[in-house]
């Protein structure tokens, strides 16, 4: 399996500005109405940008945040964010945290882990007996024609090894000991101008473009200019998300 080197997304990874929103968390929401005290886990945390959302919607000293990445580069950005937030430079196989918590996130980025089932299990361990854990991400066999796949082909079979399928993550969650998953699909297409998508893709700033070759990216970077080229003003934009809600 390619790894993606994040010493080098880091310096462009916060450009992309899809992905400096998060809404409200409801679930996050619900545990303040009930716990005196809250702790959330934002798994592979990244730069930050969940965290800082909902310190910005949760202004409430009864919540205690932590941030985890195995990349000293993101945790960097996400340390200059100056956020409210014990930061933990750790792979989630390897984590050790000192108490339990209520609320574990993983945005984006369980495909990354070595180790899935033992991050699984690594996870549900962390849990209060009455803890969530939410899991997303995009689902790339509900989404051959995204345009990552369709301009680098090579990123698609990469991305088979890469993330799970519905079914085998949750067949997964469960040995691990979840007792209950909600599973939810959302799926968008639209039209977008090309020219954007041209200058997104050179930034390299997503997993799929930063882990394939430099000759595989260059290939891809000639066909859109082919496109481009010969009159074409829109792409298609294809994409499939999967969120689970996993209960202790």
């Amino acid at each position: 399996m390619l790894k993606t080197d994040y010493s080098q997304v880091s310096k462009v990874y916060d450009k992309n500005k899809s992905r400096l929103s998060f809404p409200v968390d409801k679930d996050l929401e619900e545990l303040l109405s009930r716990k005196e005290e809250v702790t959330v886990l934002d798994l592979a945390c990244g730069s930050g940008n969940w965290l800082f959302c909902q310190q910005s919607y949760f202004k409430d000293t009864k919540i205690k945040w932590i941030g985890a990445d195995a990349s000293s580069d993101m945790l960097k950005l996400a340390r200059d964010k100056n956020l409210k937030a014990e930061f933990i430079h750790s792979k989630t196989e390897d984590l050790n945290l000192k108490s339990k918590v209520d609320l574990i996130v993983c945005n984006f980025a369980f495909h990354h882990f070595e180790n899935k089932s033992a991050a699984l299990e690594k996870i549900f361990s962390f849990l209060n007996s009455d803890g969530i854990f939410k899991y997303r991400n995009v689902e790339p066999e509900c989404m051959k024609d995204w345009w990552v796949y369709k301009y680098c082909p090579e990123s698609w079979c990469e991305d088979l090894h890469r993330f799970w399928p519905k079914d085998l993550l949750c067949h997964e969650l469960r040995k691990a000991g979840f007792s209950k998953i909600n599973v939810k699909r959302e799926y968008y297409e639209s039209d977008k101008n090309i020219e954007e998508l041209y200058e997104n893709y050179k930034r390299r700033d997503i997993s799929q473009l930063a882990m394939i070759n430099d000759e595989d990216f260059q290939k891809g970077l000639k066909r859109i200019e082919v496109e481009i080229a010969g009159g074409i003003k829109e792409y298609k934009e294809i994409i499939s998300f999967l969120d689970l809600r996993c209960l202790h």
